[in-house]
């Protein structure tokens, strides 16, 4: 929406890979023409491009985008990103043992140039990013993964099969919106659609090497979170007032924040999936993480929770106890990964970088680069090779 200035790199990178079993499908909504004029030059029968008029959330968005697609597996990404064409071998690879979702660790990732952060200001900007140890994969099992994500209070899709930044098969997403009525709910697309395929999956495969290249940019909700203005009111926040007739249940803190946003998407989406797992979602680690992170908003944190201790017929002071018991948890956890970040003070914290970089379609080389630097690892197809015996 409004960003060509990202979209038009991300698919010259996209349709820069050589491979007939790809296509790209791109949903605008932007009240402008820029991008649609850019498209009109590419000549590319992988492309399919569509112009909204209509204001849309990010979420409708992506569920129109999402009807589009045809391939057999789906990767979602956003107009700063870019996949890497190892994201096509892991698909064919999953065709061929019949897997539902592959779901990839970051392992390389992307600054644009506009980048800032509220540590190191302008030091990320223009990098390309990637872990020095990797090399490793696995078989998971969704609904064990879903029990644990949801006790963690599901901040994020981190533990869960993911079709952001990940692969899914396209009848898996057809499974989710055939019960759900939607492939994607709530206020986060990315986590809504990790919460729905773990909903209707068995197994899935997890994998630390990079199939995609997520890139962070400035007026991106990456970009917002890093320089801590991704707060504010529901009615205000350019993300949420997008939403007509949002639902934001009552017990969920009222105000904008990466972790209200990311538990309204999972809310959401279990709701809407008629999920037994709901009542396992631990609000007071949200609450506590709420409280931790945006002290502010205290009040609306404490009237969501005596809605919470209504509803679960918990008296106040126990859900208070608990929430306490969080905090701690959750404070030890941040102090003990801002003492391993001091311990590696640069913006680099010890990952391998390239500077000036200047837009996501140049950063395939850079990352290829990096890669002669890295340890020795196993190959993508040593991996999946080692994977298919497995299964």
């Amino acid at each position: 929406h409004n960003r060509a200035r990202y979209a038009i790199h991300a698919i010259r990178s996209v349709l820069s890979i050589r491979s007939d079993a790809l296509q790209l499908v791109v949903h605008d909504t932007s009240n402008d023409s820029i991008l649609k004029d850019h498209i009109t030059d590419i000549n590319d029968c992988r492309l399919c491009y569509v112009h909204c008029n209509e204001p849309l959330s990010m979420t409708e968005n992506h569920n129109q985008a999402m009807a589009l697609a045809e391939g057999q597996y789906i990767c979602l990404i956003g107009d700063d990103d870019t996949i890497l064409p190892e994201a096509l071998e892991a698909a064919r690879w999953a065709a061929i043992h019949d897997v539902a979702a592959i779901a990839p660790e970051v392992v390389v990732n992307y600054a644009w140039p506009d980048f800032r952060s509220r540590a190191f200001g302008t030091a990320h900007a223009g990098r390309v990013y990637m872990k020095r140890h990797f090399g490793t994969a696995g078989w998971r099992f969704a609904h064990p993964d879903k029990l644990a994500a949801l006790s963690r209070a599901a901040l994020g899709t981190d533990g869960l099969p993911k079709v952001y930044h990940g692969l899914v098969a396209r009848s898996v997403l057809q499974r989710v919106q055939e019960r759900s009525g939607a492939y994607f709910h709530g206020t986060s697309p990315d986590v809504s659609g990790a919460m729905g395929v773990a909903e209707v999956i068995d197994r899935y495969v997890w994998i630390d090497y990079p199939l995609t290249l997520p890139g962070a940019s400035a007026g991106s909700n990456t970009g917002r979170s890093a320089t801590k203005t991704h707060t504010g009111s529901l009615e205000d926040d350019p993300h949420t007032r997008r939403f007509r007739n949002l639902i934001w249940p009552e017990v969920l803190p009222r105000f904008v924040s990466v972790e209200t946003v990311w538990a309204q998407a999972v809310y959401s989406t279990l709701m809407a999936m008629q999920s037994e797992a709901l009542p396992t979602y631990n609000m007071p680690r949200l609450y506590a993480v709420c409280l931790f992170k945006s002290p502010s908003y205290y009040r609306l944190v404490y009237l969501a929770t005596k809605c919470w201790s209504k509803q679960q017929r918990v008296s106040l002071k126990t859900l208070w106890l608990q929430i306490i018991a969080e905090y701690v948890s959750v404070s030890v956890a941040e102090i003990w990964t801002l003492a391993k970040r001091v311990s590696k003070p640069t913006a680099a914290g010890g990952r391998l970088y390239r500077d000036g970089i200047a837009d996501i379609a140049a950063c395939e080389q850079a990352y290829r680069e990096l890669l002669r630097e890295a340890d020795p690892r196993p190959s993508l197809q040593e991996l999946l090779d080692a994977l298919g015996g497995m299964h």
